[in-house]
């Protein structure tokens, strides 16, 4: 599992940082730690997947919908206590564990934003949402959709 997903959430984690960098000023948190919070808050998901690789048998997770949103939830928990571990500021790691909450700190609603768009943006760049769908056109203000275009640049 690591081998095959760490690239990738590595990929979302990166995409995430800037997303939520840039969505900093529109909730009046500071970038650098949103950069920080976006870079750090998917390696709870990384150890996920390694322990993985050691428990699952025949190489399957549970394909159930319940699984797959009980691991997001409690990487993100395993991700903000890693973060205070490493002696990140103790802002980054309660906007990593707080970032599900609408009315959380500034800090977390500039992660979740900048996570909700860095993941459109990697499913219109797989081909599997197209900018014009719903889910961009009217689940994104005008400042979160010229976000999502400006991340379209980060690998080209």
């Amino acid at each position: 599992f690591a081998r095959r997903a760490a690239p990738l959430v590595w990929s979302h984690s990166e995409t995430c940082a800037v997303a939520a960098s840039l969505m900093a000023s529109a909730v009046a948190a500071d970038i650098f730690e949103s950069c920080l919070a976006g870079l750090m808050q998917d390696v709870g998901l990384i150890v996920a997947f390694r322990l993985a690789d050691r428990v699952c048998q025949n190489g399957k997770l549970p394909a159930s919908e319940r699984f797959g949103v009980e691991l997001l939830a409690r990487s993100r928990q395993l991700s903000a206590v890693i973060a205070r571990h490493w002696d990140f500021p103790d802002k980054v790691a309660e906007a990593i564990a707080r970032a599900d909450e609408p009315d959380g700190p500034s800090l977390a609603q500039a992660l979740a934003q900048g996570d909700r768009i860095a993941k459109l943006r990697l499913l219109i760049d797989a081909g599997k949402v197209a900018e014009d769908d719903a889910l961009v056109t009217e689940g994104l203000n005008s400042y979160q959709r010229r976000c999502l275009g400006k991340l379209s640049n980060l690998d080209g």
